[in-house]
């Protein structure tokens, strides 16, 4: 009988080439699904995430999901992957879960953050996981942004050009600037994100409290759909996978499989 299982890992996007595998970069799925399947005797191991985070991006709880032969205990499972994973990838929960579950498709929201070193001076501590932008940003127009990306809207001018996710219109459940010395922390929640959505609300948020564009700008951008009116793309240092959220009856083993497993799928083009 086939196991289920889903687990919540974190990682340094510096040196991946992003989550999905891929034909000779080094990938945190690769990466993965070869410890897995070491740990599990050989056994071929198909690993889904929650989304597919770009390269550079990094996970504080990216959620994977997927079906083993071989019973395994739990926290030998946990145990035995974080001396077989390199030091920038390691997995903090794993549970066997029911059998319908599946890390993307039973998933019902995402928190994102975004962090912007806001000084004058460089720092070594956030090389590669940070933002770094010197010159001073007006942190109230920053907050108004966040405020008009808040809600419902097509965000068709929010979105990578190579993204044709016909499904442009998505809900910003929260969108709010937190401080921590001179971090500055951006913070999305949402059922799912178009392919660079929350990098470009990033970039605009910042365009506009370094006075480069103006909070009409942004307005116009979401009535209209035009990218030229949102701001730029930020880079993906600073973006973090924070939370991936599921109904309980996705987690549930008494819950019939069929009502687990109604779920409404992301496209596999969304933001991450």
């Amino acid at each position: 009988m086939r196991t289920t299982w889903r687990l919540v890992i974190e990682y340094d996007g510096r040196a991946f080439s992003g989550f999905q595998r891929q034909n000779g970069p080094r990938t945190v799925q690769q990466t993965l699904e070869e410890a897995l399947s070491r740990f599990f005797g050989g056994e071929r191991i198909i690993v889904h995430g929650s989304g597919r985070t770009d390269a550079g991006v990094h996970a504080l709880g990216q959620v994977v999901s997927f079906r083993s032969e071989t019973p395994r205990d739990p926290f030998k499972v946990r145990l035995a992957l974080n001396t077989l994973l390199p030091p920038d990838l390691s997995c903090i929960t794993a549970e066997v879960a029911p059998e319908r579950f599946h890390a993307r498709k039973s998933a019902r929201g995402k928190t994102y953050r975004y962090v912007v070193l806001g000084r004058p001076d460089r720092s070594p501590f956030h090389l590669g996981r940070a933002w770094y932008v010197r010159q001073p940003v007006d942190w109230s127009r920053v907050d108004e942004t966040l405020a008009l990306l808040r809600g419902t809207h097509d965000f068709t001018a929010f979105r990578a050009a190579s993204c044709d996710n016909p499904r442009t219109v998505r809900t910003v459940e929260q969108a709010r600037h937190l401080t921590q010395g001179d971090e500055h922390r951006l913070e999305f929640e949402g059922a799912g994100f178009l392919r660079y959505q929350v990098r470009i609300m990033v970039g605009t948020a910042i365009d506009v409290g370094l006075g480069r564009r103006a909070l009409d700008d942004v307005r116009q951008a979401l009535e209209t759909g035009k990218r030229d009116l949102a701001g730029r793309t930020a880079p993906p240092d600073g973006l973090y996978l924070v939370e991936v959220r599921y109904p309980e009856a996705a987690l549930r083993f008494e819950v019939p499989a069929e009502e687990a497993s109604d779920s409404t799928e992301e496209e596999p083009d969304d933001e991450d």
